[in-house]
């Protein structure tokens, strides 16, 4: 039996420290032989097959995806998309440009629908989660599992935007591109169930409600015994199973969400580094400092000068 969470808690806790953001750029009918090439880029793809099929090609790989597969890059990896495997692909820039250039142009004889856009995060809070994404992330027929109403809601949605003239449409469909995306990498949790990790960590029952737990409480004493208890484990247990999943002591991740936390409110906020050592957890700012200096290699107050704060 599996008892593993979704891990929407903790998950949300990191995605919402980052500024998780979507951008849809177009739900479309393909034409016949079409095919697109995407370089290298600093934010990270997602394509959806809504009806026939196409060809992704990454890493010299070519994959095959049908109606219901959808794709995630979290780390920008260059690639291409195409109808089949012998299609010429543009530079997809261009392509992208005259699809959105002409929003009613329709083809006579479509060969794929296709949903594209990307997503991205504040990358100057590294959160390790992120790290452990791999550069693809191939999600099947997501409207045949559990929780396929949901993945029809939110296409619906996105597409009914699209296609459509209402005042904020289009941030509505990047909003809904946000859901999407949570919910491809729920999906993709659930089929691959990590092993080790920030991810692994999410998907442990009971590891997950100390992350949480460590989330929410970053700014008080939080010791072995009170995680424990959360976790309802012996602190020998309990410390020697998160280690082994998280790869690293509980307090080390304690005190690298600590410290992101403290670089949001000083890039984010005017908030007095005395206030931030507080709410950070920390008793006197000599002992912040040294340990935001060992983490980012400078002190807050240099990175607030720096960013402008």
């Amino acid at each position: 039996m599996n008892n593993a969470p979704d891990a929407t808690d903790a998950l949300s806790d990191v995605l919402r420290l980052v500024r998780l953001r979507a951008c849809v750029y177009f739900v479309r009918d393909m034409a016949p032989g079409w095919g697109l090439e995407a370089p290298t880029c600093t934010n990270g793809p997602l394509h959806m097959v809504l009806e026939g099929r196409c060809v992704l090609r990454h890493d010299g790989r070519d994959t095959e995806l049908r109606a219901g597969d959808a794709v995630l890059l979290p780390h920008g990896a260059p690639h291409a998309m195409l109808e089949t495997a012998d299609a010429r692909a543009e530079p997809g820039p261009e392509v992208m440009k005259r699809l959105m250039d002409s929003p009613n142009e329709k083809p006579a004889h479509p060969s794929t629908r296709m949903l594209c856009g990307h997503f991205e995060w504040d990358g100057t809070l590294d959160h390790p989660m992120f790290a452990e994404l791999p550069d693809l992330i191939v999600v099947r027929d997501v409207f045949a599992r559990d929780g396929a109403g949901l993945f029809r809601i939110v296409v619906d949605l996105i597409t009914n935007e699209q296609t459509g003239d209402a005042p904020g449409a289009s941030a509505v469909a990047d909003r809904m591109g946000e859901v999407l995306f949570v919910s491809l990498l729920r999906a993709w949790m659930a089929d691959h169930s990590p092993v080790q990790g920030v991810l692994a960590t999410m998907h442990d029952a009971r590891l997950n409600r100390a992350l949480t737990y460590i989330h929410e409480n970053h700014a008080a004493n939080v010791d072995l015994t009170l995680l424990a208890r959360e976790a309802g484990m012996s602190r020998t247990s309990f410390a020697t199973r998160f280690h082994d999943v998280m790869g690293k002591p509980p307090a080390t991740y304690l005190t690298e969400w600590r410290m992101l936390q403290a670089r949001k409110l000083l890039v984010r906020t005017e908030t007095p580094i005395s206030e931030i050592t507080e709410a950070v957890g920390y008793g006197s700012d000599a002992a912040f400092t040294r340990a935001f200096k060992r983490r980012f290699g400078e002190t807050p107050a240099r990175l607030r000068r720096t960013a402008g704060g």
